[in-house]
């Protein structure tokens, strides 16, 4: 018996490789904000008793501690529109940026959270991702797909009557700051199949640096997320995964437990290169989930969950197939508003589909996920968000030329 839970939270110590959601649709729980561990603290980088195993992330160091005390600073602006956004705070980080960032570094530890910075080069200009993950016509999963199930701006956000920031690029003398509120569903961790949904506050900043045009996107966590349901990841590299609906995680030895997030902070800036064909996306990002209250992330896993949100980004924004945005809205809102008829009907030959592409899948094959993929179950498991994210993901897959499993 205490040979297998320690095998059991072992694993829970691997959930959240996939769970480091879309970086930059990363979260947090509410609070103060959180102080930067002191340098030589155990625990911190460098500090007696700190990791240096295989816990570490894929390369060692840190970032400077300003630029690390930079990004802190801008988590004050998520949730709170009283906030005073000061270009000066923002600017010992996007220096770090424009000189060259690491990737792959551990961040020290924030309140109990695990940390990591990542950096990636995204395949499209900054009015792109603008025009795409920032256009609240656009769900957020068609740009995120491998790590957003469903998401979308709550009433009263700012983003939802503002004329679009990719439109203010050329004449941006300013910065330009955007408060709202989103829910998001994740997509099932990679290892235990865990999913979650939860809301959060956001604050999005596009101003110009030294020349660039930036956008940061700040994001915490409102209070805990749901509790943690079982999913399988079906083929990642094609965004197909399978959602029971049933508490608990998937893998054996681990569906008994209830895990959640607990609190997550993240700070993405988007800076534009020069020529304006790429941008580098860095991520400051520190995360707090596991099972009984207990912290199971390191920085490794964050890690693992901003490369696959940055691979599925350059596969979808760096497609010359991808759709005009104006395209995916008209879609999105003809989904929204199909009959409810219409709608099972084709969310129906969806799951029938499904049921055929993994009926030799041995995780879906018996017990309770054999019971919900036979006859229509699995289609009533769906609310009508889930049924219209399901179909306009696939319709997307159809569009950039990948197996698709709608037929209309």
């Amino acid at each position: 018996m205490k040979y297998a839970f320690l095998r059991a939270l072992g694993g829970v110590a691997l959930l959240l490789l996939g769970l480091a959601l879309a970086a930059p649709r990363a979260l947090a729980d509410t609070g103060s904000l959180p102080m930067l561990s002191a340098p030589g603290a155990p625990g911190a980088p460098g500090a007696p008793g700190a990791s240096n195993s295989s816990d570490s992330p894929d390369a060692a160091g840190a970032p400077p501690a300003e630029a690390v005390r930079s990004a802190q600073a801008l988590l004050a602006l998520a949730g709170d529109r009283q906030a005073v956004f000061d270009p000066q705070a923002a600017a010992p980080l996007l220096d770090y940026i424009l000189a060259g960032p690491g990737d792959g570094l551990e961040l020290p530890a924030m309140n109990g959270a695990s940390g990591a910075m990542s950096s990636e080069i995204m395949n499209s200009p900054l009015a792109r991702i603008l025009e795409y993950a920032y256009n609240p016509e656009v769900p957020a999963y068609l740009t995120y797909p491998s790590v957003v199930r469903v998401s979308g701006w709550q009433p009263g956000s700012d983003i939802l009557t503002h004329p679009g920031l990719w439109t203010l690029l050329d004449d941006l003398d300013r910065p330009v700051v955007l408060h709202g509120r989103e829910f998001e569903e994740i997509t099932p961790d990679t290892f235990s199949g865990g999913y979650y949904r939860y809301d959060l506050d956001r604050a999005l900043v596009l101003m110009r640096h030294k020349g660039r045009a930036v956008l940061l996107s700040i994001a915490t966590q409102d209070g805990l997320s749901g509790v943690g349901k079982k999913g399988v990841v079906l083929d990642d590299g094609n965004w197909q995964y399978f959602y029971s609906g049933i508490d608990g995680l998937t893998r054996g030895g681990m569906g008994w437990m209830d895990t959640y997030m607990y609190g997550s902070w993240s700070v993405t800036a988007y800076v534009e290169n020069p020529g304006g064909a790429t941008t580098t996306s860095v991520v400051f990002k520190w995360l707090r989930a596991g099972w009984a209250k207990m912290n199971v992330v390191r920085s490794k896993h964050i890690l693992a969950g901003c490369r696959r949100f940055a691979d599925a980004f350059n596969a979808v924004l760096g497609s010359d197939r991808l759709p005009p945005a104006e395209d995916l809205a008209a879609k999105a809102r003809e989904l929204r508003e199909m009959p409810e008829g219409e709608l099972d009907r084709r969310v129906n030959a969806y799951a029938a589909a499904l049921r055929q592409a993994y009926a030799d899948h041995p995780e879906l094959a018996g017990g309770d996920f054999g019971k919900i993929m036979r006859g229509d179950v699995y289609a009533e498991t769906l609310d009508r968000a889930q049924r219209v994210g399901v179909l306009l993901l696939e319709y997307l897959k159809s569009r950039l030329g990948t197996l698709s499993l709608a037929r209309e």
